[in-house]
């Protein structure tokens, strides 16, 4: 059977099988991240809108967060621009909210109200969604539709590169390191449209020009997670600051 969704993972590579592990002992390590926001800034967490859920259930850590959120007794809820109601045989508690089909290229605009959902939550999707002003549009619509949120992405500067399992060579400016992958015959993450990492300066500059000039309607911050030797993923966690606690 052909395997569900985009091939973001880079599928039948050698180190695939050792990076599932290693991706999802990090991505535990994210959530407990999350957790311990929610609890040090006493958040509710009745709901959560999971943006970006892949249609993939073969890999391990796969919508790992899924079933984290249910077992915090959490309403898990999914939106994609792929088709994800095959998710719903492998995690029958999720609410899977239709796409329409997002146009390629097109800004971030999800079908939920302003502030539908206690959290937003989107594991390693930024990275994926565009230009540096898509990556803006699509914080500053995880902070719409949501009171608070959880982003996740690589680390740019981290050695190893994992979508394309090569190390260093995404260091180089990034119009270099495109044509690099080209040369080395990966078109498909040549296009920005399909890969653009970012540090945690980039991200932390990201969140302010999506949260407004001084984000003072927000608290913010971003994480690391080591893994390797070296920070490999990033972070963002913020949240909407109420009235009482300005």
């Amino acid at each position: 059977m052909k395997p569900e969704g985009i091939d973001y993972f880079n599928r039948g590579h050698w180190l695939t099988a050792v990076q599932e592990r290693v991706s999802r002992e990090a991505r535990r390590r994210m959530f407990e991240l999350w957790r311990g926001w929610r609890g040090r800034h006493r958040l509710p967490a009745r709901t959560i809108l999971d943006i970006g859920a892949t249609p993939d259930t073969e890999r391990m850590d796969s919508n790992c967060f899924l079933p984290w959120f249910r077992d915090e007794g959490v309403d898990v809820h999914c939106y994609s621009p792929e088709s994800i109601q095959g998710l719903l045989e492998a995690y029958p508690f999720i609410h899977v909210i239709e796409s329409a089909g997002d146009a390629p290229g097109a800004l971030p605009s999800w079908p939920v109200g302003t502030r539908s959902f206690d959290w937003s939550a989107s594991s390693a999707v930024l990275e994926h969604v565009g230009a540096r002003g898509h990556q803006v549009a699509f914080i500053a619509e995880h902070a719409r539709v949501a009171t608070a949120f959880f982003l996740t992405t690589p680390n740019r500067g981290h050695w190893l590169e994992f979508h394309t399992k090569l190390p260093v060579l995404h260091w180089l400016p990034r119009a270099v390191h495109r044509m690099a992958l080209r040369a080395l015959g990966k078109p498909f993450w040549a296009e920005e449209g399909n890969l653009r990492l970012v540090t945690g300066p980039e991200l932390l500059e990201l969140a302010r020009e999506a949260l407004g000039p001084d984000g003072r309607d927000y608290r913010f911050s971003v994480r690391a997670i080591w893994t390797l030797g070296m920070p490999s993923n990033l972070v963002l966690l913020g949240h909407c600051i109420r009235p009482e606690d300005r």
